[in-house]
């Protein structure tokens, strides 16, 4: 099961997804390779710079986001974006490890499920996956990706806690503060934007990653589209 799924991602060809070449096991361990990216990740980019300027955050989200809709139109869903899983190639975001969560997820099967344990990482893992949900959808991405963006603009991810469980807690019961209110300077019209793809619930969330996209084109732009009808939102002119 782990290598039908990762042979699924395989098939996936984008300029912004890190191709997985091959998979197999051996003596017990299974494996996958992936071609060799020189640079590093965003997390360490993040680390070591701590807040990019808006325009840079918005052009690596969009780059995420644009791998995003790729797979998700193909039917799959990454299920741990993340900054590590972000590779930089000059000055270019890459998607790495398409697949493997799910992979994990089908070799765990009934044992995850009884034990609640999910596939993920805390501080970008949407609601419904971090409530055992198997069947999440390309929305899950959208929230992580969200996640990724908050920690760009800001320094840091949305909820942090001591645990694992804290941030959990606090992602299902908390309503993250504004990005502009976290650091001031950011453009104001990205708050709705960010926040849509941080609601508690999918439903709220942009419907497809092309709708995420179009949304942070017109921040770019300096053509917000109206965000009235988003979770703590306010009209854009």
């Amino acid at each position: 099961r782990f290598l039908r799924e990762v042979e699924i991602a395989a098939q996936l060809n984008h300029p912004n997804i890190v191709t997985i070449y091959d998979a197999g096991e051996m003596d017990g361990l299974l494996y996958y390779v992936m071609p060799y990216i020189e640079g590093e990740t965003l997390k360490e980019k993040l680390e070591r710079e701590g807040p990019l300027p808006p325009d840079e955050a918005l052009r690596l989200a969009r780059e995420i986001t644009e791998a995003l809709a790729y797979a998700h139109k193909r039917g799959i869903v990454h299920r741990d974006i993340k900054p590590a899983n972000i590779l930089l190639n000059e000055g270019h975001a890459l998607v790495a490890d398409f697949g493997i969560a799910r992979a994990v997820e089908e070799v765990g099967g009934e044992k995850l499920t009884r034990t609640g344990f999910a596939v993920g990482t805390p501080q970008y893992m949407a609601p419904e996956q971090a409530l055992g949900e198997r069947n999440v959808d390309g929305r899950a991405d959208l929230y992580a990706t969200g996640a990724v963006l908050y920690e760009m603009l800001t320094g840091g991810p949305p909820f942090t806690g001591e645990n694992a469980r804290g941030v959990l807690t606090r992602s299902l019961t908390e309503t993250p503060r504004p990005v502009s209110e976290v650091r001031p300077g950011v453009p104001t019209a990205l708050d709705p934007v960010v926040q849509k793809a941080l609601a508690k619930s999918a439903a709220e969330r942009f419907e497809t990653a092309d709708a995420f996209m179009a949304a942070m084109d017109g921040v770019r732009q300096g053509t917000p589209p109206s965000m009235t009808s988003l979770p703590g939102g306010r009209p854009t002119v």
